[in-house]
């Protein structure tokens, strides 16, 4: 519940980060200080850092690659246009995209349960695109690079859960943080709105912001994710981001004065709906063979 409230604030202050730092450096000095941030809680374990083989190198640049820098990348570019109770919402249909993801790729059987989970989902997704706006504009569009940054998250996702039997999940979170940053920081330095003078000469407020997303959001949330994603997997850990719209959307509307709609109220209703639709047991006779 921690990581969920966590996260729910982090959508808000990104959101809010996007309007006073460029994107490109918020998605890099958010991951560096994260990925310091990790580092000292290694050495404050007295814990070392696991020597890997290339075939775990891969595992990790590819979780690198998905779960930190294409998910942040997505996920700022997205929130500069989407509002913050939009991102939080779509976020929400990880749980539902984990499990369909689960069952083809770690073969557990879809049933015509599960399938009808996936489309209230998504209609709960496209109820808040569509309510937006009037037309499909920057808003809309903004809506659409959030979803991207949720697929590849929980991809990612995936992809942590295969790893968590080579290594433990603070290294893991160590090694994933460094291959990320580093694309992220390459990304950053090869943007020349990057270098913008507003960007770095921020008030103490915004700073503050983003130390508690870097920190807390990214750096502590993410250890205690990936310790849930190894015992429970992909899955079952999905289940606690049922709780992360209703954070999302209380702190959207407390602290950016975002009005939460009836559309947000539906659509988070299918939205839950689907999940719990989706992640039920059902009857195995129902399984498509």
């Amino acid at each position: 519940m921690f990581v969920m409230a966590t996260w729910g604030l982090n959508i808000v202050s990104i959101k809010y980060l996007t309007q006073h730092m460029d994107i490109q450096a918020l998605a890099a000095v958010r991951i560096v200080v994260a990925f310091i941030t990790v580092t000292l809680i290694i050495k404050a374990r007295r814990g070392r850092i696991p020597k890997l083989g290339r075939v775990e190198l891969g595992w990790v640049a590819l979780a690198g690659f998905l779960v930190v820098y294409a998910h942040q990348v997505a996920l700022v570019s997205g929130l500069r246009f989407s509002s913050a109770a939009n991102g939080t919402l779509i976020m929400a249909t990880s749980p539902l995209l984990s499990a369909l993801l689960a069952a083809i790729f770690y073969r557990e059987k879809l049933t015509l349960v599960r399938i009808s989970g996936a489309l209230l989902g998504l209609l709960g997704v496209g109820m808040v695109v569509a309510g937006s706006g009037a037309q499909f504009g920057l808003t809309g569009w903004g809506d659409a690079v959030v979803f991207v940054a949720v697929l590849v998250f929980v991809f990612g996702g995936l992809v942590i859960q295969r790893m968590s039997r080579m290594m433990d999940p603070l290294g893991m979170l160590w090694y994933m943080y460094l291959a990320g940053g580093l694309m992220l920081v390459v990304h950053a330095a090869i943007t020349p709105s990057s270098y913008q003078t507003d960007t770095w000469q921020m008030t103490w407020w915004p700073w503050l912001v983003l130390l508690f997303s870097a920190v807390i959001a990214s750096g502590v949330s993410n250890i205690v994710w990936n310790a849930g994603i190894a015992r429970l997997g992909i899955s079952r850990a999905a289940l606690f981001v049922n709780w992360l719209p209703i954070f999302g959307l209380l702190f959207a509307s407390l602290f950016l004065d975002e009005q939460v709609t009836l559309t947000h109220i539906v659509g988070l209703a299918c939205v839950l709906g689907g999940t719990w639709l989706g992640l039920r047991r059902s009857d195995p006779r129902q399984r498509f063979r």
